[in-house]
């Protein structure tokens, strides 16, 4: 009897899934296999949030990414990894899923990658094969060093959200009023 279920539900999703724009199946216990067998029902899917679910390798993102052709809004975030061992301890270099994003989605707009574990490589094919991307979130991604042009080329997204993510803000002007001038500041110190 379950079989036939699996069967309809397949059929189901596979019809149904053609008109679907928005998946949010976040900390789901979805397969690479479900992936790979459901992809290719999502041709209008714009918007998919896979955050946390951790059995979806870089192979079945980029399957997405070559049947999900309208994707504009992508959230990739995985969970705050176990504490590391010493302070200046990165984890190791993950450049696949950057890679699998950067070659399949070139109409990404949005994109939410906290906690990945690419590097500067993976960010900057990203930020060459992804040029209408606005909006991008990689706190957390230690392995990014946002150097070159990469951070520039960060900054000048309409929204960047960075790796370490200071507490205060370095920016001369937050464009509040109470702004200080330095000049009233030097006698303070």
């Amino acid at each position: 009897q379950s079989v036939h279920i699996e069967i309809f539900s397949s059929v189901f999703f596979c019809y149904n899934g053609k008109l679907l724009n928005v998946l949010q199946i976040p900390m789901s216990e979805i397969s690479d296999q479900a992936v790979k067998k459901y992809a290719e029902c999502l041709p209008a899917l714009r918007v998919l949030d896979i955050s946390n679910c951790l059995k979806i390798s870089s192979s079945e993102i980029e399957a997405l990414g070559r049947h999900c052709n309208l994707l504009v809004q992508l959230k990739s975030n995985m969970p705050l990894p176990d504490v590391l061992h010493g302070y200046n301890t990165v984890p190791n270099v993950v450049n696949d899923e950057a890679l699998a994003i950067a070659n399949t989605m070139p109409v990404l707009e949005h994109l939410e990658l906290a906690y990945g574990l690419f590097s500067d490589t993976g960010l900057g094919a990203i930020l060459t094969r992804c040029p209408r991307l606005q909006t991008l979130d990689i706190l957390g991604c230690w392995n990014v060093r946002l150097e070159g042009d990469i951070e520039e080329r960060c900054c000048a997204l309409e929204s960047f959200r960075e790796p370490c993510e200071p507490m205060y803000s370095d920016c001369a002007s937050t464009g509040s009023d109470n702004d200080d001038d330095d000049e009233d500041n030097d006698s303070d110190y």
